[in-house]
């Protein structure tokens, strides 16, 4: 037989050989003066005997790996014929001295595993989006029907992708990092970045944002959520992503930031640098964990800022600080809006009651700081809705899917781009549907519907289509009273009685009659009805709260 090359000689023996059950190696080469290859060997790769010095346990501290070499004498060798410029064979043998491999084994012998060009760019690919290698596998496994017809095992993915991100951070990671940064400053004019170094070189902290988040930020950056709590890489540097809502209520990035410590100083430069990207645009409120280095640094950089502390985090820290049994009345102080004076009463007399060696001295720190979590000292601030740094966390949770403890600066870059792409694809799906659809009008006032559903995108339009059985409840509730109090016959005291009045004798007091009160224990199970909207749809916790709150005279929002 003649071969146009050495390559296509070896692939055509490699092909009989995964046949035949073996493995191929590459042997013996001759080569011309100026060192081009004349004739080349290819063997069986039990070929040979493994040398006996590797064959004895002294000073090993692993095991021996299994002997695969038997002397096997099978080999196709191939020369360079100079004057038809073919490849002809010059020796074949087919003798073997040990058993062929089985076809479900084949796969997995050396010369027939192997990454083409074409696997490799799929792999890479899929890996930067965050994809974990074990799915990439199974992805391979189920495009080819089973896991013979994938060319290469789970280990040879594993090690492609390890040569891969060596070769990638050749030059270290941070420097990587900084020249990933500089590259997309080169395409992007408005995107930006700045890092800090220690006095030995070394990176310190890092900010970037691109020109979409900072145009995002410029329309929906009125509340700005963002915690440090998230440390899965390598150099356990905390991960601090500043998110918020846009027009459609969903998670918005305005920018995304590393840290090397967490103290005051170092969330000083991390805001002050937000808002130099930001233009120095303030937030009109931040919700952020209860940290009192960021705390700090809140109250010196953004200074007149309303500061709310994540209701999510005192919850996990009271479940920790508090007997059980005192649960539900604390949670009277940390969501129920009242004046400052009740609040005030209402925690001395939580304080006098649970207070003990154990949890008084989170008592005090949590009174200390009570400005930033009681309900009744943040209900004129401005929160969309929001009383938890949920966004910022969802956003984590989201990177958390495809990340471990082993990843590289690098490594967080792709995957925080990984997560802007979701996060921007739902928002132009937002959009489509807010441009290309209209809300159906249910309630009596459909053109007053259809002139809101014209200004407000869907999500907010159903808040207020929902909200408009509270709304018309209360306002009966408020034209019934006065109406009451025109007749006289209002719940509740015209005028109070004095004590130097005779109460015993005639008076134009009109009292009405108690309500029923609700007896202990659990209600009977068919008592137990869910309040409705007039649409037919059970009102949420928090509605029947305003609702209830409405029906005694007035409307509590928290």
């Amino acid at each position: 037989m003649t071969f146009i090359s050495e390559a296509a000689a070896f692939s055509f023996y490699n092909r009989y050989a995964k046949d035949y059950g073996f493995s191929v190696r590459l042997d013996q080469v001759k080569r011309f003066d100026d060192g081009v290859i004349r004739l080349r060997h290819f063997v069986c790769s039990r070929e040979g005997r493994r040398p006996k010095k590797q064959l004895t346990t002294e000073g090993r501290l692993y095991r021996l790996r299994p002997e695969s070499r038997c002397g096997c004498k099978a080999r196709l060798v191939v020369k360079f014929d100079g004057r038809t410029g073919f490849w002809v064979v010059e020796d074949f043998r087919d003798k073997h001295n040990h058993d062929p491999a089985e076809p479900c084994e084949t796969p997995f012998l050396r010369s027939h595993r192997t990454i083409n060009d074409a696997q490799r760019s799929e792999i890479l690919s899929l890996g930067s989006m965050g994809v974990r290698k074990h799915i990439i596998m199974r992805k391979f496994i189920a495009g080819s029907g089973s896991f013979a017809g994938v060319g290469f095992t789970r280990k040879d993915l594993y090690n492609m992708c390890s040569r891969e991100r060596r070769r990638l951070l050749f030059d270290g990671d941070a420097t990587t990092a900084i020249r990933i940064m500089a590259k997309r400053k080169k395409r992007d004019p408005e995107f930006f970045y700045e890092y800090d170094v220690d006095d030995k070189g070394r990176l310190k902290h890092m900010f970037w944002c691109d020109s979409q988040s900072r145009r995002v930020y410029q329309d929906y950056g009125d509340v700005l959520v963002f915690d440090s709590t998230y440390k899965m890489n390598k150099y356990k540097m905390p991960f601090v992503p500043f998110v918020g809502l846009n027009n459609h209520r969903r998670t918005t990035v305005f920018g995304c930031a590393i840290l090397s410590s967490e103290n005051e100083q170092t969330y000083v430069w991390l805001l002050k640098t937000f808002l130099k990207a930001m233009c120095q645009q303030k937030p009109k409120a931040v919700i952020t964990d209860a940290d009192y280095a960021m705390i700090g640094a809140i109250g010196k950089v953004f200074s007149g800022v309303s500061h709310r502390i994540c209701s999510f985090h005192i919850e996990k820290n009271m479940e920790m600080h508090l007997p059980n049994n005192s649960l539900n009345e604390f949670r009277t102080l940390l969501y129920y809006t009242t004046s400052e004076q009740v609040f005030e009463e209402r925690w001395h007399a939580f304080y006098r009651k649970w207070q003990s060696p154990k949890t008084r001295t989170w008592m005090k720190r949590m009174y200390n700081k009570r400005k930033l979590w009681a309900a009744a000292y943040l209900s004129e601030g401005f929160w969309l809705g929001m009383k938890s740094n949920q966004r910022s966390e969802s956003l984590n949770s989201c990177l958390h899917l495809h990340l471990d403890e082993e990843m590289t600066i690098v490594d967080m870059i792709m995957h925080y781009d990984n997560a802007i792409v979701r996060l921007r694809e739902n928002e132009a799906h937002d959009d489509c549907t807010a441009s290309q659809t209209t809300p159906v009008p249910i309630t009596n006032f459909r053109e007053l519907e259809v002139a809101a559903a014209k200004i407000f995108t869907p999500a907010v339009f159903y808040i207020i289509q929902e909200e408009y059985d509270l709304l018309n409840s209360t306002i009966d509730g408020i034209i019934s009273r006065r109406e009451g109090y025109a007749k006289g016959k209002a719940y509740g005291p015209l005028r109070s009685v004095h004590e130097n009045e005779d109460a015993s004798g005639p008076c134009d007091i009109v009292i009405g009659d108690p309500l029923k009160m609700s007896t202990k224990g659990a209600p009977r199970q068919e008592a137990q009805k869910s309040p409705m909207t007039k649409n037919g749809r059970p009102l949420g916790h928090k509605e029947r709260r305003v609702q209830e709150c409405a029906a005694a005279g007035r409307v509590v929002l928290s």
